[in-house]
């Protein structure tokens, strides 16, 4: 075990520098002139002020020499400076980052246990009424594209019925808690303000559901399969044979060797989750690094869109690490090699 993790660690950042340079390239490659959002449109048909401009933000150079300036700075730890907010990338990231892990995970804690749940409900009342109603509802969340449901959603829960706050982190006139983990709802508990925990939760609720709903349907329909598979395994035939009860086998054996895939899913389902935010974000103004990544987008932000990409690799590969070790944990035939 230790030696496939030291071997793992040991190749990130060789796969990293495969992301940055991939993001590098094609960013340069966009036919789009980053200078406009630099000095305006105004001021495009001045060469002094272009000229400048590009002398001031190394545009002025040629993309090999860029790409080795920007691979000297990224050793030091400098992912560069924003061309849209003039403020370090890496303190950008840093303020809008727990904001999306807070939406991320609490939209996979829902998918998961969501998934689950249904799967078991599916396998054992097959082919019966609930097991039907509970595949529809998965497979209309793995179908429903994200933006629409979305926007249906905030549409009924908030603007019709009322029952939900709209989009933000917070209601309106409310200030955010001192700001110790970037979560609100962990730190509105570490400061004891129960009333903001309840506002901000409420807040996750709509955007972590549709989020999440999705992977409900991906999770459940691998739960289901896995489950009847083990219904009908000899194990299980000898435990009912013992005179165990149906519930008793479905929970400490069908369902326990049922649950070793969804170690697998859910693991490369954070990385997936957290790309998938950038809609999500859009649609409910959350102030993460997807809402981030889209603004460098439009106004061709290089140094941004490095280190959103850059941020976002580095958070799949240690996903994809950890899943690995904690499969290897749960099903000890498992050999990493």
């Amino acid at each position: 075990m230790l030696r496939f993790i030291l071997k793992r660690i040991a190749i990130l950042p060789l796969l990293l520098l495969g992301i940055v340079t991939i993001a590098f390239v094609i960013s340069r490659l966009l036919p789009a002139n980053p200078i406009a959002s630099l000095v305006g449109e105004r001021n495009l048909n001045n060469p002094e002020i272009v000229a400048a401009a590009k002398a001031r933000w190394g545009l002025d150079q040629d993309i090999f020499t860029q790409y080795l300036n920007y691979l000297g700075h990224l050793l030091q730890g400098d992912l560069g400076t924003s061309f849209s907010t003039k403020s370090s990338v890496t303190s950008d990231l840093l303020s809008r980052l727990p904001a999306t892990l807070e939406l991320t995970i609490v939209a996979l804690l829902i998918g998961a246990l969501g998934g689950i749940a249904l799967g078991v409900i599916s396998a054992s009342r097959k082919d019966r009424f609930a097991d039907h109603l509970s595949r529809f509802f998965s497979l209309l969340g793995s179908s429903l594209p994200v933006f629409w449901t979305g926007l249906v959603f905030l549409f009924v829960f908030y603007a019709q019925l009322g029952v939900l706050p709209g989009p933000g982190r917070l209601s309106a006139r409310i200030e955010p808690p001192a700001n110790v983990t970037g979560f609100y709802t962990v730190d509105s508990l570490l400061a004891g303000n129960i009333p903001l925990f309840l506002d901000a939760v409420s807040h996750l609720i709509l955007p972590a559901f549709i989020l999440g709903w999705g992977l409900v349907g991906t999770i459940s329909r691998l739960v289901r399969a896995s489950m009847l598979d083990e219904m009908h395994a000899d194990y299980v035939r000898t435990v009912r044979a013992k005179g165990l009860s149906d519930g008793f086998v479905m929970r400490h054996h069908v369902l326990r060797n049922s649950l070793t895939p969804v170690v697998t899913i859910v693991g490369f389902a954070f990385g997936a989750l957290l790309t998938g935010a950038v809609l999500v974000e859009q649609i409910f103004s959350w102030n993460g690094i997807g809402s981030y990544a889209v603004g460098a987008t439009r106004t061709l932000d290089y140094p941004a869109i490095n280190g959103v990409t850059l941020v976002g690799g580095a958070i799949f590969l240690l996903a994809s690490l950890a899943t690995d070790i904690v499969y290897a944990v749960v099903d000890p035939r498992v050999r990493l090699a």
